[in-house]
């Protein structure tokens, strides 16, 4: 803005100056008042230099730090990521960024049917308690709940609904210590809305039981923010994973630390939880 207004203020002078001059009246005023405007011009354009300067040190520095800040707080974590409707590209490489100096790798990645395809979960469930999920919403919460537990826990029904119930996933599902929780679902209406509000409240719902580190996010660019839900469900929740101080947060949450909401947006309570101790119990 400070440079729009210098540039503004730069061409109103030349062209002050040059209609006095087609009037032959060029008064040095007008001279003193572009010189005065080139010298502001020229002292913002050092200040930018400065600031630009400034901030690539401290994020060089930040990213030097780092694996310190983080060592050996989740030794040998399987981590997961489980996206709800949608999973922007940013979001892999930044938890695999968070979680690898921790010690810990990023074990898969689902990104769960918004709305469900729940005729072909049905299908692929036939000969089961759960086959009448399409239904009944209580048997699509009780499944919700299956799916969680064997996040956590790993187990055979993950396997045999892969493909009715990801868009997209990758890695083996034999269980989890850390869940990263992404959300995107927004555009459902009447029976789907519905429908997956049942299953997302069994599935969330069993993955707090389960006792594993859990864990929503979003990045500084997310327009519809999910810090509300994550709270109203009692999940902590990081707003800044494309920050390292986000990554920080995510570190910090998963291995046991204070519960809340951690970033940088109005919504955030704290930059970072409390640093925990080294060598954190796996599944905390």
């Amino acid at each position: 803005m400070s440079l729009v207004a210098v540039f503004l203020a730069l061409g109103i002078g030349i062209l002050l100056g040059v209609a006095i001059g087609e009037n032959g009246i060029v008064s040095n005023a007008s001279k003193d008042l572009e010189h005065s405007l080139r010298g502001d011009l020229n002292r913002v354009r050092g200040e930018n230099r400065d600031l630009k300067r400034q901030v690539a040190q401290r994020e060089d520095y930040e990213t030097q730090a780092y694996p310190a800040l983080v060592k050996d707080l989740l030794p040998g974590w399987r981590v997961g990521i489980v996206a709800m409707g949608k999973l922007g590209s940013e979001y892999t490489g930044s938890t695999t960024d968070a979680v690898e100096p921790a010690s810990a790798k990023l074990d898969s990645v689902a990104v769960i049917s918004s709305p469900l395809h729940l005729g072909r979960l049905s299908s692929e469930l036939d000969g089961t308690h759960l086959a009448r999920l399409d239904r009944s919403n209580d048997v699509l919460e009780r499944f919700g709940r299956r799916i969680g537990r064997q996040l956590v826990g790993g187990g055979d029904l993950i396997q045999r609904v892969r493909h009715g119930l990801f868009s997209s996933s990758r890695g083996e599902f034999r269980g989890l210590d850390g869940i990263v929780y992404v959300r995107d679902r927004d555009g459902l209406e009447g029976d789907q809305k519905t429908a997956q509000d049942k299953f997302e409240a069994g599935l969330i719902s069993a993955i707090k039981d389960a006792g594993a580190g859990f864990v929503g996010v979003e990045t500084t660019g997310t327009d519809n923010s999910q810090v509300g839900f994550m709270g109203s469900h009692g999940i902590t929740s990081v707003d800044d994973l494309d920050l390292i101080a986000g990554k920080t947060a995510l570190v910090y949450a998963l291995s046991g630390g204070k519960k809340g909401k951690f970033g940088v947006k109005g919504s955030a309570e704290a930059l970072l939880p409390p640093a925990p101790e080294a060598g954190a119990p796996r599944g905390r």
